[in-house]
């Protein structure tokens, strides 16, 4: 099948050539898949009621630290993008951005909305934007080991699942910290098309939008912390 060149969501059709063994395969890991979704769906509750309470110097050092997580998870995911390319896609230099997710968060950034943005704006809106990758993160994760529990490259997207994590947990944290409400947790559903490939070409292309876009976003972030960083200086 061709994918087109034109810049849409990846709706892929389900072949009518598909066979049984095909189509019993997709319902097993769709079973094992939704299974580890609940838990962690569950799990993320947790991740937005952390309190904090401190003063302007300890705010440079906790946006610091966010800063330089922020980095490691940025490069992290610049490595398994260039790993995923070669394993998944067939070549480490593959570029397409005319494929997109309507289930992610935008990437594209207005300068001058971003430059005007309240502290606690640019916090929260982070804080739901990560919450909404490390689910399609760590679905592609399952969705790895589902394949082999042995895979490496499930290994390197735990670890970018885990940092994300720690990451919304400084969100969190530091939005208490400004005497403001932490959000709730995004009512994050994945789309049927996420869940259910038609397609062993269309999950392997959704893999690839998720850490191509996860990589841009990661950028904007860490912008954001160098701002109130610098902004919260002793």
């Amino acid at each position: 099948m061709t994918v087109t060149r034109v810049r849409r969501e990846l709706f892929p059709v389900t072949p009518s050539w598909a066979g049984s063994l095909y189509r019993k395969r997709k319902k097993e890991r769709k079973i094992g898949l939704m299974a580890g979704l609940l838990q962690l769906l569950a799990l993320s509750v947790a991740l937005f009621t952390i309190p904090s309470s401190t003063d302007s110097s300890t705010l440079n050092i906790t946006f610091q630290r966010s800063l330089n997580l922020s980095r490691k998870i940025l490069q992290d995911v610049r490595d398994l993008l260039i790993k995923y390319k070669q394993e998944k896609i067939g070549h480490p230099s593959f570029e397409d951005y005319n494929v997109i997710l309507s289930s992610l968060p935008c990437t594209r950034t207005v300068y001058s909305y971003w430059l005007h943005m309240q502290d606690v704006e640019r916090l929260v809106l982070n804080a739901k934007d990560l919450h909404v990758f490390w689910i399609h993160v760590d679905f592609k994760r399952i969705d790895e080991l589902g394949e082999s529990q042995h895979s490496t490259m499930g290994k390197s997207m735990e670890m970018v699942s885990l940092d994300l994590r720690d990451l919304i947990s400084h969100l969190s944290s530091q939005i208490s910290a400004l005497n403001s409400t932490s959000p709730d947790p995004p009512d994050v559903t994945l789309p049927h098309n996420v869940l259910n490939t038609a397609y062993d070409w269309h999950g392997k292309l959704q893999g690839y939008i998720i850490f191509r876009d996860l990589e841009l976003y990661l950028n904007k972030v860490i912008r954001d912390f160098t701002l109130l960083k610098n902004k919260y200086r002793e």
